[in-house]
Parts: structure tokens; C-alpha cells; sequence
């Protein structure tokens, strides 16, 4: 089975004559990580007044926060084994639309079953999203050039933090948490319509006709290379740590650090400013590097997987720190240069694999990622509920969660070859 998502939509327009276009599929797309990671934000920003509200312990919030990736893991196996009979353009489309119904229990919830509900709607559609941004974008450049669309996309992340975040953080302040779920679908039907004019498959979507007997074989060994392996590993690394953070990184600011509620949530946004730099610092790295002639296994390897492993080992400091300021410095920086993982690991999978398969990469990569948010919010409000000492609960979050990232990034950099396991597989 072949899985080509990459194709163009139902009236066959690529634009290729447009030179804007490129770009405007790659801003498109970032929209698309603007509005999964801005949903995924506000789990943050609403988890003191929502537990107070409903009476609940860190652990019971903790699984609402988990119910998001339940059946992401779901939707992004379908989008990997769900072959050529959907268009990226379609799927994001659904996307957007079901990330905007699914606020509405949210919004409307009494307790804890409606949370979890929503979660499980939104997780489902979030889930496709960020790969398949992904895939349209690199359908308008060459391997050699892809770091910087990744940049571009996954700073969508970022800006939502940084830019809209604190906007509906104020907005929760001033009218209570069901508004931040308002807000959130009224964000998705705009990009829903964005979306919907812009979506477009550019030049570098095609695939060989005459190879997909090689392509399913190959599809299979390559999931087993080390780089495949790496990729999922350091994916899986960052994706539990972001999902403790988005869950429990306000809450840690004011719980734990003592800032109120507003100032958390300005907080929340630091290390996103940190990731933005770095978003861009690494993945022009990596394009300027290979472009001088250097292999992927330097360009994206070496690089992403150095600067993964001192982001885990910077978080894994925190419990030594005492300065509630020195603490924020670490977060920001740590966390912030984590989410470079995209930049790196996304460009590796679609080298390694050819067109046909490369939607299904990614959504495997981002499986593993969600696989990593089912648990570690839970894990992460164990933690904290059963800590001998107020903020302990988070503190030790970091260092597990910063020596697991230590660990991803150790062996990305280490195992990550696509041009040496493309050829195997």
C-alpha cells in the first residue's frame, strides 16, 4: 500500500507559475500549527480556575490534558495507512472545521466527562494537521531547501504563544475559562477559511507511477532504519515534554514560582520567544550547511540532536535552582530551543522517504509525539499531587521529562543518516 497525501486538489491547480505561491502555502500552513498549539496553549492557561471550578486533582486534570492525544495517535495511523484516496487540501479542511465544533462542549462543559469529550474530538482532527501542513509545504521545495518551510511552519507554534496566547489569557481573566474554548473556534473557522483559498500542491508532490510495488516494501524497511528510529525517538522525547507544559507550565509559574494568574500567562508565552529565534537559527543552519555540500546526517543530525540534548540537560537543572527568575530563564531557554525537534526531524523523514510515502511518515512521527502526550501530563500531575513539597511536583517534571529529551537528542544525533539508510531500505 502507497501513501500519498501530497496530491494536488480535485481541480488539479499547483500555481506553480506564482512566485508568492510557495510562500503562501508555507504561511498557510503555519496557520495550521497557529491554531493546533493555541488550543493546546489554553489547556495551561484554564487549568487552575477549571480544577477550582470542578474540585479536581492535578492527576484528574492531567488525563483531560491526555484525552487530546488519545485518538490523535488514531487519526494520524489512518492518514499513514490511508493510501491515495484523500487530498491534503480535503483533510485539513475537515481539520479545521472538526477543531472548531469540538470547543463546543468545552465551553458548555459541567465537569469532567464533557472536557474529556472535547479533547477527544479536537486531539482527533489536531492529530493530521501538523503533519499534513507539513506535507503541502514541502511540495513546493527540494530536500536541500526544506529547513526553513520547517522553521516557518513550526513557528506557528510560537507565535500563537506569543502573539494571541496572552490575548485570550486576558480574555479568560476577565470572563472566565469557557471564553478561551469561544475564542479558539472562532481562530479555527478563520484559518478553515484561509485554508480554503490558499491550499494548493506545489511541483515537488510528484511520485514515480511505475515504483509502487518498491514503495511498499520500502515503506516498511524504512520505518525500521535508525534514522527512522532516531526521528521517533527524539519526536516522542519533545512531545512528552511539550504536553507537560502546555498542561502545567502556568500553573507552575503561579503555584509554584508565586506569579498571579496574568502574569503566568505573559510568562507562558517567554519561551516561545526563545523557540522563534531558535526555529529559525537551526533550520537555516541546517539549509546553509547542506547546501555548502555537507550530508543531512550533519545538517540536520548533528545539529538538531546537540542542541535537543542541551535543551533536556538545561531543564533538568531546574530542580537545583532556587531563583524564581533563573527558573524562568531555564524553561525559556530549554524548552524553547526543544522545539526545534520539527525543524530537524520533519525534512530528515521526507529525504528519507520518496513522495509517495511521505505524508505517512510524518503522521507517524507525530503518532509517536502523541503517544508521548497520552501519558506524560499524567505522569507529570502524579508528580505534583504527591510532592513532599509545594512546586516539588513540578520541578521533578523537568528532570525527568529534560533527561528523556537529553537522551532523544544524543541519539538523533548520533543515528540520524537518511542518505545511508534511503539506499538500504
Amino acid at each position: 500500500m502507497t501513501t500519498d497525501l501530497s496530491r494536488p486538489p480535485a481541480d488539479g491547480t499547483t500555481d506553480t507559475g506564482r512566485a508568492w505561491m510557495p510562500w503562501a502555502v508555507t504561511a498557510a500552513a503555519a496557520g495550521a500549527h497557529v491554531l493546533v498549539f493555541l488550543d493546546k496553549g489554553l489547556l495551561g492557561l484554564v487549568a487552575t480556575p477549571i480544577r477550582t471550578e470542578f474540585g479536581m486533582s492535578a492527576t484528574t486534570y492531567g488525563l483531560i490534558s491526555s484525552a487530546t492525544y488519545l485518538l490523535t495517535m488514531v487519526s494520524c495511523l489512518a492518514i499513514a495507512l490511508s493510501g491515495r484516496r484523500v487530498s491534503t487540501r480535503a483533510v485539513l479542511l475537515g481539520c479545521g472545521a472538526l477543531i472548531a465544533l469540538g470547543q463546543i462542549p468545552a465551553a458548555l462543559a459541567g465537569g469532567a466527562l464533557m472536557l474529556i469529550a472535547s479533547r477527544v474530538v479536537v486531539g482527533t482532527a489536531e492529530g493530521p494537521a501538523v503533519p499534513l501542513a507539513h506535507t503541502a509545504a514541502y511540495s513546493w521545495f527540494p530536500a536541500s531547501r526544506r529547513g526553513l518551510p520547517a522553521a516557518i511552519i513550526t513557528s506557528g507554534a510560537s507565535f500563537s504563544k506569543i502573539a494571541l496566547l496572552p490575548v485570550i489569557s486576558l480574555l479568560v481573566v476577565t470572563l472566565g475559562w469557557r471564553i478561551g474554548f469561544v475564542a479558539i473556534g472562532v481562530v479555527a473557522l478563520v484559518w478553515l477559511t484561509v485554508w480554503y483559498f490558499l491550499g494548493r500542491t506545489g511541483p515537488h508532490a510528484g511520485t514515480d507511477p511505475t515504483a509502487p510495488a518498491r514503495s511498499d516494501r520500502s515503506w516498511m524497511r524504512g520505518l525500521l532504519t535508525p534514522t527512522m528510529l532516531a526521528c521517533l525517538f527524539a519526536t516522542f522525547a519533545q512531545g512528552a515534554l511539550a504536553a507537560v507544559v502546555f498542561t502545567w507550565l502556568p500553573s507552575y509559574f503561579q503555584n509554584a514560582l508565586g506569579f498571579s494568574a496574568a502574569a503566568s500567562g505573559t510568562l507562558f508565552a517567554l519561551p516561545s520567544v526563545a523557540g522563534l529565534g531558535a526555529l529559525f537559527l537551526i533550520g537555516g543552519l541546517g539549509d546553509r550547511i547542506m547546501r555548502r555540500g555537507a550530508p543531512a546526517r550533519v545538517g540536520r543530525g548533528r545539529v538538531g540532536g546537540i542542541c535537543l540534548l542541551a535543551s533536556g540537560l538545561v531543564l533538568a537543572a531546574i530542580p537545583l535552582l532556587d531563583a524564581p527568575v533563573v527558573a524562568v530563564a531555564a524553561v525559556i531557554l530549554g524548552y524553547g530551543f526543544s522545539v526545534t525537534v520539527n525543524t530537524v526531524t520533519f525534512p530528515v523523514v521526507s529525504e528519507l522517504f520518496e513522495a509517495a510515502h511521505r505524508a505517512g511518515a510524518l503522521a507517524m512521527i507525530t503518532v509517536a509525539s502523541a503517544a508521548a502526550g497520552v501519558i506524560s501530563p499524567l505522569i507529570a500531575g502524579r508528580l505534583i499531587d504527591t510532592g513532599v513539597a509545594p512546586g516539588s511536583g513540578y520541578t521533578a517534571s523537568f528532570l525527568v521529562f529534560g533527561l528523556v529529551l537529553a537522551l532523544g537528542g544524543l541519539v538523533f544525533a548520533l543515528a540520524v543518516d537518511p542518505v545511508r539508510d534511503r539506499a538500504s531500505a
